[in-house]
């Protein structure tokens, strides 16, 4: 080496093998620690993934209940609207059973007895006509119209002049509930009346 040439060490605080072994001996220290760190956190990770399956299971049994409480509730809302529907009906139908029991208690003596249980009649069939309309249940009306097989039966063809299937007589009435039959009319019709050859 020439005189007065010095040679510098890019990093003179840097003492090469005690660094080395330093570093080397915090690798080890770090490799040592780490295992532990990492299962702490892995240990933690399962207990909270297992806070969270029990929360789904809770959850889940929670909705399950509802569910099956929901299921009986209707069933028995169902059960009780199948006994109970006629209810009102039912109550509609009792001031009809109270005139027909009067009207048998009461003594019927000469034509003015009779007279009397005529209107308790009368008056007790148009209870019954108000119970069964508050039901929505009514009768058909026909009058002289035209036959209807959809509202009408015919039981007899009779041979008339003028228009066939023109309804004649109305031997038992029919009665409709809202839109529904409950009861076709028993009506008489008219025929054509039949050619001479």
């Amino acid at each position: 080496m020439p005189p007065g040439l010095e040679i510098r060490r890019p990093f003179p605080h840097i003492v090469l093998d005690s660094n080395f072994q330093g570093l080397s001996h915090m690798n080890e220290e770090e490799q040592q620690e780490s295992p532990s760190t990492e299962a702490e956190s892995a240990s933690a990770e399962v207990v909270n993934w297992e806070e969270k399956a029990e929360d789904y299971r809770n959850d889940y049994l929670r909705a399950l209940a509802d569910t099956e409480n929901l299921r009986k509730r209707h069933e028995k809302q169902i059960e009780d609207a199948r006994n109970y529907a006629v209810d009102r009906f039912a109550r509609e139908l009792l001031p009809v059973i109270d005139s027909l029991e009067l009207a048998l208690a009461s003594p019927v003596e000469g034509a003015e007895g009779i007279a009397q249980l005529r209107q308790g009649l009368e008056n007790t069939l148009t209870l019954f006509a108000q119970a069964l309309g508050k039901a929505g249940i009514a009768p058909i009306e026909v009058g002289e119209g035209r036959f209807d097989p959809h509202l009408h039966q015919a039981i007899a063809m009779v041979e008339t002049e003028g228009d066939a299937n023109r309804i004649l007589a109305v031997h038992q009435k029919g009665y409709l509930m809202h839109d529904r039959l409950l009861r076709p009319s028993m009506v008489s019709v008219s025929k054509a009346p039949k050619t001479a050859e």
